[in-house]
């Protein structure tokens, strides 16, 4: 592809990302752990919400499990930010909504939460995958009751947990 003309090879490039985000939310939403795999380089690190922080294979080994417990899933992608680096290093940032059914301790409630995944991409033998994730969250809601962070599984304030904010305070403008 090196002859093509930059701007379509750039397309090409934000396409192959958003295949592999597409990919995410499908893996995540059907609790298929060698799909969710496939969208991270094996050293990857995932950082969850104060939850997890460290290699991304770890991760999805760990949250298989819960997520094939869980009701009704879906991970519903929205506007998605491209910046650049190198031609093989691209910071993205993916606007998402999430809404899941749970039960916990016998209650059936439904959440839905609003954030952003902040990813470092990088393109290692022709093929671009994650390096670097951090889930940051913007806004919750738990129904019928109340805004319960996922009924507690997630607690703002608690350290590692990034949220986000307005302005240049938002963690979308760091670089890792």
């Amino acid at each position: 592809m090196n002859d093509l003309d930059p701007r379509l090879a750039r397309l090409f490039d934000k396409e192959a990302i958003r295949e592999v985000l597409s990919k995410y939310a499908r893996g995540v939403d059907r609790g298929d752990g060698p799909l969710l795999k496939n969208c991270y380089h094996p050293d990857a690190i995932e950082e969850h919400g104060g939850r997890y922080t460290g290699n991304a294979h770890e991760y999805v080994d760990g949250a298989i499990p819960r997520i094939r417990l869980m009701d009704s899933m879906q991970h519903v992608l929205g506007n998605t930010h491209f910046d650049f680096v190198t031609d093989d290093l691209a910071y993205v940032e993916t606007y998402l909504v999430t809404l899941a059914r749970m039960n916990i301790n016998g209650e059936r409630f439904d959440t839905f939460t609003g954030g952003r995944l902040i990813d470092r991409f990088e393109r290692r033998q022709g093929e671009w995958k994650i390096a670097h994730r951090r889930t940051i969250f913007d806004w919750n809601r738990d129904t019928p009751s109340r805004e319960g962070w996922v009924g507690g599984m997630f607690i703002p304030g608690q350290p590692g947990m990034r949220m986000g904010s307005k302005g240049e305070t938002d963690p979308s403008y760091e670089r890792f």
